[in-house]
């Protein structure tokens, strides 16, 4: 029945789509903080915060 619970589809994409774009909303301010404070290992987690946003981006395009 449509309306009814979550069905796979544009909501599941939209799910995905919002947490790829918070990843790499994630990784930008990281990587600029770690710039920006010479903190290496916030530069080093932006990185995979942006890795694996790039990742799911592949895996799950449309």
């Amino acid at each position: 029945m449509p309306g009814r619970g979550r069905m796979r589809g544009p909501l599941f994409d939209s799910g995905v789509r919002r947490t790829i774009a918070a990843l790499a909303v994630a990784a930008l301010v990281l990587v600029t903080a770690g710039f920006v404070l010479e903190m290496v290992w916030l530069f080093g987690i932006g990185a995979w915060f942006l890795i694996t946003a790039g990742l799911l981006e592949m895996i799950y395009r449309p």
